[in-house]
């Protein structure tokens, strides 16, 4: 009989490759998987469980059959857990220092805001004087608005409170000093200006503040009403334009040096837009340019009082001439 030559040898092997992945295929498809064995398993299946074996973690060699291993590892976890109640307060570092002169700086910039909103309180003052109410000793409508002044000129101090607690601590902290306790350290602070505030007479706190005087200013050239310790009457007021000399006319005031001029006068003396020009208040050494001249409501309605009052003064002279002859 012939020989079966080598090439017909290789094509018989591969038939019968071909015959058992096909049986292979055609068990898995019909789910009998028990039927194949291990070692008949395709390979791609064996390599799936060497990649999911590597996603977990082998256990210990001395894990024992009931997880113990784990448990041990879960007691370690346990261990290396921070308790944050009983975790002490860390140093504040230079670089700190910067972050709280930024927050102290935020309540000064807020204080600043606010307090160009304090010329509301005058206008009203002067409002009301217009219509009648004279005087804060015979006005509940002035007496009521003072009180509000006054607790708007507490409640920027309290600002000025926070900011200066806070620039205490950098100050620390740039002369070398340790602050490991930053939040009580703040409230120290803050409470020891608050209370330094709040011992204060009420002069102290409210005669030399300048919204406070020209709150009472716009009530009247020198309002006669009086405090137990708080007095601001008296305030002599001159209602002439120093560089016309004639009596205010559409007064401006000053933001600078808060001298008041008629408004077509001032406007002629500083002739050249934004250039700096000396107040021309006799004794004031101060400069501004024309647009630091904002319009001064309160005080144009006083010049007007002040017109009407001169007016009834002279009157009542002339009746009482009239009555002599």
């Amino acid at each position: 009989m012939p020989v079966a030559t080598s090439s017909r040898r290789k094509l018989a092997a591969r038939r019968q490759n071909s015959e058992a992945i096909e049986d292979t295929r055609s068990t898995q498809i019909n789910g009998n998987d028990d039927d194949v064995s291990d070692e008949d398993r395709p390979r791609k299946v064996k390599l799936e469980k060497k990649a999911k074996g590597k996603q977990r973690a082998a256990p210990p060699a001395d894990a024992d059959e009931d997880g113990d291993a784990d448990e041990d590892i879960d007691d370690e976890d346990d261990d290396d857990r921070i308790d944050v109640s009983n975790f002490p307060d860390q140093p504040l570092r230079r670089q700190d220092m910067t972050k709280l002169q930024g927050i102290s700086g935020d309540w000064t910039d807020m204080r600043s805001k606010i307090d160009q909103k304090s010329d509301i309180y005058k206008d009203v003052a002067a409002a009301l004087a217009e219509a009648g109410e004279e005087s804060i000793e015979s006005s509940k409508y002035l007496q009521a608005l003072e009180q509000d002044m006054r607790e708007f000129i507490d409640v920027t101090a309290e600002m000025t409170a926070h900011s200066k607690a806070l620039e205490a601590i950098a100050k620390s902290i740039a002369q070398g000093d340790e602050v490991a306790d930053a939040h009580k350290r703040y409230e120290r602070e803050l409470k020891a200006r608050l209370d330094e505030y709040a011992g204060k007479t009420k002069r102290q706190k409210y005669a030399k503040d300048e919204r406070y005087r020209d709150f009472h200013s716009s009530i009247w050239d020198g309002d006669d009403s009086d405090d137990d310790d708080l007095e601001i009457g008296g305030v002599t007021q001159d209602f002439k334009c120093p560089i016309s000399l004639t009596p205010l006319v559409n007064p401006v005031t000053s933001r600078v040096c808060k001298h008041s001029f008629s408004a077509d006068s001032i406007k002629g003396y500083c002739a050249i837009a934004n250039r700096l020009y000396k107040c021309p208040a006799s004794g004031c050494n101060k400069s501004f340019k024309l647009s630091d001249c904002v319009t001064d409501d309160a005080l144009a309605l006083k010049v007007k009082k002040y017109q009407r009052r001169v007016a009834a003064n002279e009157q009542d002279s002339d009746a009482e001439e009239v009555v002599s002859d």
